[in-house]
């Protein structure tokens, strides 16, 4: 077996990992890269592979920075199949077609990637598998196991001749809402996410979205929280349930405007059963109020606070935020909530760094009055305490490669597991790797 690893090795987003044996290839996610415009042309290079060699994608969840690049395959000449859980099928098939519409755009450096078409082809190669389910893919025994991180997400093992992991995005131990991760199976290699394997979490969720809404309702402010449409806005709408049940003298009108929000609540209304607070996430989510037409739009632009918007993208790199954050620019009494990662080159990440001029990728700007609030505690990744928790056990001499974070996160986490005498510890890069 060679392990080739194509993407999410300078970064977190491009997340794809090529497997080759004697009966084929497979690939271990297909993300798109996100972030600086660097970052974003590598999604038109050049393949290092013919798409129509590839026989099976393992989709560990359905972020887009793991599963945005299946429709390009497609278009290509894919035609093998891709396995996932089913709410991973359901959430990637809201996001490879909100991705499709977004780049359909002629203005859109990525307009030729592909189209809505091809997104649509996608659903009909999915083959859907539940945890710990064994199933054989090239000759290969293959399983998923839970991931934690959002709803369906999973670790993929699979065994050969030798046993060999793939974290996929690891979730926290103590989620509000999604459950743990299963702990990392005996193997003769991993390979594991880093985005926080440079240091540990800090705060307190229900803390600091408390602290967020107060200032909110004192203030009579605006208040807009740039999220994932993906998990982190089903979690901020139902801690917001949560908080206004606990203090209901603090309710204050919340309102999300994000069409893919709105398709994702169902699908996690569909699988509440499987989460950590199934009624409070079912309730929250079926009552939330939505901003669906452009009357709502227009009668929200001339409202003044105490006022909740929740809108996406969470890096603040496209979508319906930026309609927010141009029309209330210039009031210095606006806060803009920032609950998470902030990858390099986003016009998040410039925010949560002191910058108050930011570009669209359509060239808009947007020069930012009002306050910046920027917090960890929303993160769905595990974070270095868990990510070596999540190793505990695995024998020293297992070769563990390190992706899927920034160059600092990785070495640091590297240096941290040398110290606990792993003996074999890398950082992923373009080389080749042969298993066996």
């Amino acid at each position: 077996m060679e392990i080739e690893f194509l993407g999410a090795i300078e970064g977190v987003t491009g997340s794809m990992t090529l497997l080759s044996v004697p009966e084929g290839k497979l690939l271990i996610d297909c993300g798109m890269f996100q972030g600086e415009e660097e970052n974003i042309k590598k999604n038109i290079s050049p393949l290092h592979f013919n798409s129509k060699d590839i026989d099976a994608i393992i989709l560990t969840h359905a972020h887009l920075d793991h599963s945005g690049f299946i429709p390009r395959l497609i278009k290509e000449g894919f035609r093998g199949s891709i396995y996932s859980t089913k709410p991973t099928m359901k959430l990637a098939q809201i996001i490879m077609l909100d991705s499709a519409k977004l780049i359909g755009h002629e203005n859109n450096p990525l307009h030729s990637m592909y189209d809505l078409e091809d997104a649509v082809k996608a659903s009909s190669f999915f083959k859907i598998k539940k945890y710990n389910e064994a199933f054989e893919v090239l000759g290969l025994q293959i399983e998923l196991i839970p991931a934690g991180h959002i709803l369906g997400a999973a670790s993929v093992v699979i065994k050969g001749k030798k046993t060999i992991v793939f974290s996929g995005d690891l979730g926290r131990f103590d989620d509000p809402i999604i459950k743990e991760p299963s702990f990392c199976p005996e193997a003769d290699m991993v390979v594991i996410e880093s985005t926080y394997g440079g240091k540990n979490r800090s705060g307190d969720i229900e803390q600091e979205l408390g602290r967020f809404l107060k200032l909110v309702k004192e203030g009579a402010r605006v208040g807009i929280i740039a999220s994932f449409a993906v998990a982190r806005g089903q979690l901020l709408i139902a801690m917001i349930s949560e908080y206004f049940t606990k203090y209901p003298e603090e309710k204050i009108r919340v309102v999300i405007d994000s069409p893919m929000m709105v398709s994702a609540n169902k699908v996690y209304r569909e699988f509440a059963d499987s989460t950590r607070m199934p009624l409070v996430l079912n309730n929250a989510l079926s009552e939330i109020e939505v901003i669906d037409n452009e009357r709502e739009w227009v009668s929200l632009q001339k409202i003044d606070g105490p006022l909740v918007i929740i809108s996406s993208s969470g890096m603040v790199s496209g979508g319906r935020i930026w309609r927010h954050l141009e029309n209330w620019q210039r009031d210095s009494n606006a806060i803009l909530f920032l609950p998470g990662y902030q990858g390099a080159g986003t016009a998040g990440r410039l925010l949560a760094e002191g910058k108050r001029i930011i570009f669209s990728e359509e060239g808009v700007k947007i020069h930012w009055h009002g306050e910046v609030m920027t917090s960890d505690a929303f993160s769905s990744h595990a974070d270095q305490e868990e990510l070596l928790y999540w190793l505990k056990d695995l024998k020293k001499e297992t070769a563990i490669y390190l992706n899927h974070g920034e160059e600092k996160s990785k070495e640091i986490l590297m240096k941290l597991l040398k110290e606990k005498k792993y003996t074999n510890v890398y950082i992923a890069g373009n080389e080749k790797v042969k298993l066996y």
